[in-house]
């Protein structure tokens, strides 16, 4: 393979990934609006203590999903994290 073949390749492997990103990004948006919609619900209603705790633990779930997704759509084929 000469050199303009494995750039070619390289360039083609990163546009995958970034497409691959953008695809977990926008995953991540709608968990965070989803986050925001219950802290706002949690914030306007009179809810029970049982009724807050379960909004929390949803909120949580949630981040922990947010994070996961995040860090692993960092990580390119060869391992390599990217900040």
């Amino acid at each position: 393979m000469d050199e303009k073949e494995e750039l070619k390749q390289k360039l083609e492997q990163e546009l995958q990934w970034v497409q691959y990103r953008q695809k977990m990004l926008d995953i991540i948006e709608e968990k965070l609006l989803q986050m925001k919609l219950l802290a706002e619900q949690a914030k306007q209603d009179n809810l029970t203590a049982r009724e807050l705790e379960a909004l929390n633990a949803r909120i949580n779930d949630l981040a922990a999903q947010v994070r996961a997704l995040d860090t692993e759509s960092r990580r390119t084929e060869d391992g390599r994290i990217l900040e």
